[in-house]
């Protein structure tokens, strides 16, 4: 038998009284039909040349008939696969094609010519009938298609354009049509083109025909269904819902109809797109429902291969994480929508085994890189650990651990080197207590030599090498020390740090603050960004000479012995500060902590030497009142430490303290009276509230009253009040 794969079913069939014939007209591949007979009996409108290929006269019908019921035999050739069905008889035949399903059917009919013109008969139409009640949930097959189309346009993927061979992936359930890409943008239009790209005539019909029959031919109320499974889809103008021939069949039509017939037209294609919107729209939803079962079966059957082929690997001794899913190869050949066979098997066994070996390799390095990093995450942990511990600072900071040696330099030790490059999965605390010890000496030769560069620069008052620090590993692995020997270097060193004239300013600062040690740490991790703990060490440099004596100067004064005096840890409670600068006036001073009293004394320092430089370097204009050759404005250093010999600082207690604050709220509610002061706009209402309002805590209040009262100072008896602004505060 001849198997004729390329004949197709024909499309075009004459439509019936109520049907339109310009809709029919559909291009699609030509049936083998043979010729037809002449006959005067007019045609009926039940007849359908799809299943009537042949004469339409008695006497052809007769014959027809009687070749039918004749048995089907071969022709010439030996027998082949098909040749008992060639053999059978008519209705047997028919009776065995009853059970097919319509995809089978139409496959039938394409196998040859003989079962072609056999099954496109309108005898054998109860077959595809059957075909098609056979199908669960199948629309009823619409009234403008047979069943033959009705199948073809389910389940063919074939273009409806006679002598091309494209893939018909783009249907049109509206129009009953499906088209590969090249031919869907041909025979389809959108609504630009239809109604602004040409001014006159389109395809030989009028605009006002094309703008009447236009809303009737438009598939997009079917087509939106499938469009609108596009994420983020909105209906644009160069979409294509009309079909060309539909529209030049429907318009020559309705231009060659009278007048008083032309709506009666219209409303019959109004009818005809309401009722193509309802069926196509069925037919689509079917559509996409049998797709999705059909994913689901394929999903299903390549799940059920690659089990199989699981099952026979696992018991070829290889594991499942031996399964390169990740790789496009490897799932090409298991994830298979083909069932598994021996010959299958045999195949592809020799590819899946190369796969798996080179996956294997790769995954097992892989594991083995990722145990080493586990070892090392792990010792870093540990080390951090240790680190805060051998350093045993009085504070807390989330950069802390940066101070400490680089990781590596551990990894590097002996001991850690060879527990890392032991195969195993992480560091447990047993393992790190083996080798603590030699982590611990390392760090503790780090930190002393760190606190002897401190203790260096502090006793030379010159700043030490900056790569000492980092020189030490090298030299120190030469030394045989012991971690006793080496805290108890740590413990001197930190014992000199400790005293109170042990003072260092910050380079990092613009006023170099006085800082101590340890504090001093704390306070560059927090201002500052260093890098590392050389870092640290090169912005601590010793106070000069000047700044030494007040340190030392304000010990006395305090009755504390500078050479044994240990620094006191910064205070922020504003109840436990307690001293008190005797230089500046009882009723505006302010308590203070040790810190903010030595920096209050050094501001006072530089405010005065400022003022004094710009007095002198001051033209003669900024004085109009003073005479001629006379010397200028005397300024008082009231908070010099040198040249004066009256006692700096206090230290009150608690019943004292309270009786000084108590004096100086009273001083300062007198003092908004005060005409002299500026208080425009306090008219003597009380401190509290403005709280903008704040006592200026400089005892050097000579320069303001000149300035702002025009007088003379008298320092015993005139007091001042400066608002302070948070942009420029008062620098005392």
């Amino acid at each position: 038998m001849v198997t004729t794969r390329g004949k197709k079913i024909k499309f075009d069939q004459d439509y019936s009284e109520g049907e339109l014939d310009g809709e029919r007209d559909h291009e699609g591949p030509a049936k083998p039909a043979p010729k037809r007979r002449r006959t005067k009996q007019p045609k009926s409108s039940d007849d359908d040349t799809a299943f009537n290929p042949g004469a339409s006269s008695s006497k052809g019908k007769e014959k027809a008939t009687s070749d039918q019921n004749q048995l089907i035999t071969r022709r010439n050739g030996r027998g082949g696969k098909l040749r008992d069905l060639m053999n059978m008889p008519v209705d047997i035949f028919t009776e065995v094609c009853s059970y097919l399903g319509p995809y089978d059917l139409r496959r039938l009919a394409l196998t040859s010519k003989r079962l072609w013109d056999i099954l496109m008969t309108k005898e054998a139409r109860h077959i595809w009938k059957a075909g098609l009640a056979s199908v669960a949930d199948l629309p009823k097959c619409p009234t403008d298609l047979n069943e033959p189309q009705y199948i073809c346009l389910l389940y063919s993927s074939e273009c409806y354009t006679i002598g091309c061979t494209s893939r018909g992936t783009k249907a049109d359930w509206f129009h009953r049509v499906r088209f590969c890409p090249a031919c869907y943008a041909e025979k389809m239009t959108d609504d630009f083109n239809l109604s602004y790209r040409f001014g006159g005539p389109w395809q030989g019909l009028n605009r006002g025909t094309i703008t009447q029959i236009m809303p009737y031919l438009n598939s997009h109320p079917v087509m939106k269904i499938e469009n609108s499974r596009r994420r983020g889809y909105s209906r644009k103008a160069d979409e294509q819902y009309y079909y060309i021939e539909a529209l030049k069949k429907a318009g020559r039509e309705y231009e060659a109809l009278p007048r008083e017939r032309a709506n009666g037209y219209l409303s019959r294609l109004q009818a005809m797109s309401i009722y193509r919107v309802k069926t196509g729209t069925a037919m689509l939803k079917w559509k996409r429902s049998q797709l999705a079962s059909r994913a689901d079966d394929i999903a299903a059957e390549k799940n059920a291969r690659f089990e199989s082929i699981k099952e026979k690997l696992l018991d070829m001794g290889w594991d499942e994480k031996d399964f390169p899913i990740s790789n496009k190869e490897f799932r090409d050949l298991v994830y298979k929508d083909q069932k598994l066979t021996a010959k299958v098997w045999q195949n592809i066994q020799p590819k899946l085994q190369a796969q798996l070996e080179t996956y294997r390799a790769s995954r097992l390095e892989q594991e083995k890189q990722q145990r080493r990093s586990n070892r090392e995450s792990a010792t870093t942990t540990f080390y951090h650990q240790l680190g805060l511990a051998v350093l045993n600072l009085p504070f807390e900071h989330w950069d802390l651990i940066s101070m400490l040696p680089k990781v590596e330099e551990v990894f590097a030790i002996p001991s850690i080197k060879a527990l890392l490059e032991d195969d195993t999965e992480t560091v447990t605390e047993e393992q790190w207590i083996d080798v603590a010890p030699d982590a611990r000496l390392f760090l503790l030769q780090w930190w002393r030599d760190c606190l002897k560069r401190l203790t260096d620069r502090m006793e030379n008052n010159a700043a030490a090498p900056a790569t000492k620090t980092k020189r030490r590993t090298k030299a120190a692995t030469s030394k045989t020390e012991t971690a006793e020997e080496v805290s108890t270097a740590i413990e001197e060193m930190q014992t000199k740090l400790s005293f109170t004239t042990a003072a260092w300013s910050c380079d990092g600062c613009h006023h170099k603050d006085v800082v101590w040690f340890p504090h001093a740490i704390r306070h560059i991790l927090y201002c500052h960004s260093p890098n590392g703990m050389d870092g640290v060490l090169d912005m601590l440099r010793p106070l000069q000479p000047n700044d030494q004596t007040l340190v030392e100067r304000l010990l006395k004064d305090l009755k504390l012995d500078p050479k044994t005096a240990k620094t006191e840890p910064p205070v922020d409670d504003q109840s436990q500060k307690n001293l008190l600068c005797t230089r500046c006036d009882e009723r505006v001073a302010m308590y203070m902590s040790w810190n903010e009293l030595v920096d209050h004394f050094r501001k006072a320092q530089r405010w005065f030497e400022g003022v004094t430089e710009a007095v002198k370097k001051s033209p003669k204009s900024c004085y109009p009142s003073r005479p001629a050759k006379s010397k200028l404005p005397k300024i008082v250093d009231d908070h010099g430490w040198t040249g004066r010999n009256a006692l700096l600082v206090r230290r009150d207690d608690q019943r004292t303290k309270e009786a000084v604050l108590k004096l100086q709220s009273e001083f300062m509610k007198q003092g908004l009276n005060d005409p002299l002061c500026d208080t425009e706009g306090i008219g003597g209402e009380d401190l509290e509230k403005h709280p903008w309002r704040e006592r200026c805590s400089t005892g050097k209040i000579e320069l303001h009253i000149r300035w702002k009262h025009g007088k003379e100072p008298d320092l015993e008896k005139d007091t001042t009040l400066e608002s302070i602004y948070p942009s420029y505060p008062c620098p005392l």
